[in-house]
């Protein structure tokens, strides 16, 4: 059955492109002389690589960042050949023809990715992910990574950074040093550290190109502070239901929350099947007309209570409740999680609206 406009059920998942566009051109200015690219893994954050990647090339971005082939191929289809399409789980066996023909860069972090490569002949470009010090991926950063790679035909040279969102933490200098070094052994190829935070660490850690993520989606790159940031994610999810709840009464699954004075109680049509976490409540809010009002009792699969008793003039059923935008980190924090999590899990019943074409 198609559905021409939102049933009044539906939660609409609304997604400015000009706060991307806004966001992108923030990163590029705190990246200094560095080019700036951009990481679109995961569906762009899970806001829709079909909509976002193009408003990136428009605001200036040429160099890109997924984590899967299947993932740059959608990228390719979408942006055409003048950009650069890095992959940043480099090269599996069979995927080198594939990666060849839709002109996709691996990032080889692993001897058996070098070898692949090797073998796929043909001198097309590759990265090198050197670990300096996060233990995920990536070759080491003391021993014979120069030897390993010779012949091949290195675009990029990268590292990542393990506490970036902790400006303080001594493990960014030792990164930096580290990266340092590495770069040194790589010289005339270009060398990218800096994430999102480590862009806002300052210039030592720029190089020559950064590639912000979380920040180009309203996410807060560091734990504390950082610029302003537009929010892109804006949820509206309809009120379905008001009803009084009397002192010593409980509410949802569980009886976890029982009201210790009369309340006001709002049931929305939006729950974890749609990304909204269990643990967001207690802590949890959304907004009605701009006040906040609290996540109150267990969130469920489709539905979530939130206590308007503040509220001096009570909403109707069919009035929307507002998550995320501004309040993107707060929900994230009270979720016990992180931004990337809360936008990556956005699920798929949304209605999505896109405003703003980010030109």
């Amino acid at each position: 059955m198609s559905v021409d406009a939102p049933l009044p059920s539906s939660p609409r998942l609304i997604i400015d492109l000009a706060a991307v566009r806004s966001n992108y051109l923030l990163m590029a200015e705190r990246s200094g002389t560095a080019l700036c690219g951009a990481a679109i893994k995961a569906d762009a954050y899970g806001l829709g690589l079909q909509e976002i990647a193009p408003v990136l090339v428009k605001a200036g971005c040429t160099s890109f960042f997924c984590a899967h082939v299947s993932e740059g191929m959608v990228a390719r289809q979408i942006l055409g050949h003048e950009v650069e399409i890095f992959i940043l789980n480099g090269v599996q066996f069979g995927e080198a023809p594939l990666l060849r023909q839709k002109h996709l860069i691996p990032v080889l972090s692993t001897p058996e990715h070098v070898s692949l490569w090797h073998e796929a002949g043909e001198n097309a470009p590759a990265a090198l992910h050197v670990d300096t010090g996060m233990n995920r991926l990536g070759l080491p950063w003391q021993g014979d990574v120069p030897d390993m790679v010779k012949g091949l035909n290195l675009t990029l040279v990268m590292s990542h950074l393990a506490c970036g969102s902790a400006p303080d933490h001594p493990m960014n200098q030792q990164q930096l040093e580290r990266f340092a070094v590495i770069r040194t052994a790589f010289a005339g190829v270009r060398a990218s550290l800096a994430n999102s935070a480590g862009i806002l660490l300052g210039k030592n850690w720029h190089f020559d190109l950064t590639r912000p993520g979380i920040a180009l989606y309203g996410g807060a790159p560091l734990d504390e502070g950082g610029p302003v940031l537009a929010p892109v994610a804006h949820i509206e999810a309809p009120i379905l239901q008001v009803f009084p709840l009397r002192q010593g009464q409980s509410v949802g699954y569980g009886a976890d929350f029982t009201a210790t004075k009369d309340m006001m109680i709002a049931t929305v049509a939006i729950g974890y099947a749609d990304g909204l976490r269990r643990d967001a409540s207690p802590g949890g809010f959304g907004r009605i007309n701009g006040q906040k009002v609290p996540l109150v009792g267990r969130v469920s699969m489709d539905l979530s209570t939130f206590d308007i008793s503040t509220l001096v003039k009570p909403p109707k059923p069919g009035d929307l409740l507002c998550l995320l935008g501004k309040d993107l980190q707060a929900l994230a924090i009270a979720s016990d999680t992180l931004s990337y999590e809360v936008l990556t899990g956005l699920g798929p019943r949304f209605v999505r609206e896109y405003k703003g074409c980010g030109a």
